[in-house]
């Protein structure tokens, strides 16, 4: 987990391997993958390749859509941990004599792994670490590894010359391989042979055990910078020096005290950067306490003159105007009753008429109304967040029924979508700061039909985030490598792909957009719009994802499942206009020509996408027979893919008009195909 801001997500390409060119007509022949020696002469199947040059690094690596790999992002001098490892503005852990631990580490094993809980300013350490190697000319590079696997492994670590690789293994879901251990120590020998590093980010909940034994030597327990210390270069970083004077005040010295985390430390820092003066103080360090003694006074019994009953009826109000802050009078008070109905508490009309009334309800929960909305003290910054946080603290063993109650609420038609919204943005926020994965699986399983778009709001805005989108990330490729997701998960990671995290990360997205276009009908609308956005905006990491897709289904690599994957999201790909002409543009390279072939005549010989087929060709036909400068090409290419008599019960549907004419254009397609399959027949009997 990434411990500071959100990381900016730089652009990246990927390259497809060459296929050795071979005659057009001629059986597909399975051609063995390369086999890369690794660290112990244990092979790398399918590796990520990897290439960069310049300060930052121009990257290039395969995308596969059944192996395992670790795709590097480039750390750039605008994401922030970057910026925080800066001379001036560094402030290294307090026990100085692990960091000076980690450095050597680092000098001897090329590897160390940095053990601290998320918050502790691991990600900045870790970058300080790369950036400070004196032995590097030039600077090294320095990546970010994203890994796709089902396991943490070696095998797909890249293994570049001069570059600084950073690998969060936060989280683990289960325990490694025992060799995992050794491995490491393997692969950092190589690194190191090749001037290069490796941080590992883990957590001491993590990081134990057999497996993990052999890594000992160069695993260092941090803890976070000194927080007064912190706060004083973030303010001096950001121009605020005259406010280093207000952190000698008595209002800071429980603080101090506490020596809260390098997270913590950032966020007071933001807060006292931002304010807008001195008599903000004492406001900004009772919301860094998170408003514990206000909400707690909220809470109490003691506010309740009246049962038990009024008491619960009051906290309710309470965590429903949290949930919706800034909502209609009526969403919070049907969230209240709908809590109230979950929790067993009796709401005949009898009940419902002599309990008190709607004003007096939001009043005793501090509730304020502004036309029809309903707000919690608005001059209390963050406060609705964190008296969810508290009650999700504060209740543990009430956390699945809070979950249904507040998802049930945003997934309801009857509130209206905006306050829906508000819900699942709250609830994304608790999500992410209580590692809560229940919340978004939730989002991601009841948020159907028109509120689908919600949880793709919701789940696109976590694949990003800088903390929690590593897990979020997995969950969507996770469930498109179910063997029957649901059709709703399937759509929304459908369109999570084709909006602005897959325009952000196209990488990441095109795997899990592969992935789910197998469980879509060939030709489907979804599917196509998904390459289509994608096509249009990121056009190189589409055409060479494809391209690496149908290569390892032309070499052999391919499982059933990938080659299903790849032949529909090839035709999806097609099916749109930035597609087809995507995919024309590689014609003239005789290696993809002769993939792209072998592709169509896979698609004519599939029974399930005869008729999807038959569309998209009728649809070239139409685009081109007119078009002067790309109807030759289009025609040749035809001609190559129905050369085999085997592939031509297509073209019955596509050549007679419905005036019982044969086509032109499909006419010329069968003559030139007749042609080079007599000449292909007679030149082999000759």
């Amino acid at each position: 987990m990434i411990d500071h801001e959100p990381r900016q997500q730089d652009r990246t390409d990927s390259t497809s391997p060459s296929v050795k060119p071979a005659a057009l007509h001629e059986p597909a022949r399975s051609v063995s993958p390369p086999v890369d020696k690794g660290h112990n002469g244990q092979p790398h199947s399918s590796p990520v390749h990897f290439s960069h040059s310049g300060e930052h690094g121009i990257q290039a690596y395969h995308l596969h859509l059944n192996d395992d790999q670790a795709i590097p992002i480039p750390i750039t001098e605008s994401d922030a941990a970057y910026k925080a490892s800066q001379d001036g503005r560094f402030v290294p852990p307090r026990n100085t004599g692990q960091w000076a631990a980690a450095s050597a580490s680092l000098d001897e094993y090329g590897i160390v792994v940095l053990c601290a809980a998320p918050g502790t300013g691991r990600r900045t350490a870790a970058v300080r670490l790369l950036r400070t190697r004196t032995a590097t000319n030039p600077p090294l590079a320095i990546f970010d590894l994203d890994p796709e696997w089902s396991k943490p492994s070696v095998r797909p670590l890249p293994e570049e010359e001069s570059t600084g690789y950073v690998l969060d293994l936060s989280d683990l879901p289960e325990q490694p391989d025992d060799r995992l251990g050794t491995d490491l120590v393997g692969y950092g020998e190589d690194l190191r042979k090749k001037n290069s590093f490796l941080v590992i980010l883990a957590t001491p909940a993590d990081w134990y055990g057999h497996w993990a034994e052999p890594t000992l030597p160069f695993t260092v327990r941090l803890e976070s910078p000194d927080a007064r210390t912190l706060v004083t270069a973030e303010l001096r970083a950001h121009h605020r020096d005259d406010r280093v004077a207000w952190l000698e005040g008595k209002e800071f010295g429980d603080i101090w005290k506490a020596n809260p985390s390098a997270r913590a430390s950032w966020r007071l820092a933001d807060r006292l950067i931002r304010a807008s003066g001195p008599e903000q103080v004492q406001a900004i360090v009772k919301e860094f306490g998170d408003w514990h003694a206000d909400i707690e006074a909220l809470l109490s019994k003691d506010r309740t003159k009246g049962s038990d009953t009024q008491l619960l009826s009051t906290r309710v109000m309470v965590w429903a105007g949290a949930l919706l802050h800034g909502g209609q009078r009526r969403s919070v008070i049907k969230a209240a009753d709908d809590l109230l109905d979950q929790l067993g508490f009796e709401r005949d009309p009898a009940n419902v008429l002599t309990d008190a009334t709607t004003s007096s309800r939001l009043d005793a929960a501090k509730i304020t109304r502004d036309g029809d909305r309903a707000f919690h003290d608005k001059n209390m910054e963050g406060l609705p967040a964190a008296i969810l946080r508290h009650l999700w603290d504060e209740f543990p063993t009430q956390r699945e029924l809070l979950r249904t109650w507040a998802i049930g609420i945003a997934a309801d038609r009857t509130i209206p979508e905006e306050d829906a919204r508000r819900v699942t943005t709250a609830l994304l926020k608790l999500a992410i700061h209580r590692h809560d994965r229940a919340v978004l699986d939730g989002l991601a399983g009841d948020l159907q039909g028109p509120r689908r778009v919600l949880a793709v709001e919701a789940l696109t805005e976590a694949a990003g985030d800088a903390e929690f989108g590593r897990y979020v990330r997995d969950r969507l490729r996770q469930w498109m490598d179910a063997k029957a997701p649901s059709d709703n998960k399937v759509d929304l990671v459908i369109e999570i792909c084709a909006g602005t995290w897959g325009i952000s990360q196209p990488a990441l997205a095109l795997t899990r957009l592969g992935k789910a276009a197998g469980h879509k009908d060939f030709g489907s609308a979804a599917v196509v719009h998904a390459f289509q956005q994608l096509a249009l905006r990121r056009p190189e990491h589409v055409g060479k994802a494809v391209d690496q897709w149908l290569s390892d289904v032309e070499s052999g690599q391919a499982d059933e499942a990938v080659r299903r994957q790849t032949l529909r999201a090839f035709l999806a790909l097609v099916s749109s206009d930035e597609g087809t002409d995507m995919v024309l543009n590689d014609v003239p390279t005789p290696e993809a020509r002769l993939r792209l072939v072998r592709t169509w005549q896979k698609l004519l010989s599939t029974d399930a996408a005869v008729k999807a087929v038959g569309r998209q060709l009728a649809r070239w036909q139409e685009r081109f027979q007119g078009d002067p400068e790309r109807r030759e090409t289009v025609l040749d290419l035809l001609a190559d893919i129905f050369t085999p008599p085997s592939r031509r019960s297509g073209l019955d549907g596509l050549m007679v008009t419905e005036e019982s004419a044969i086509d032109p254009f499909w006419r010329e397609v069968l003559e030139r195909a007749a042609y080079r399959y007599r000449t292909s027949e007679e030149a082999s009997t000759s």
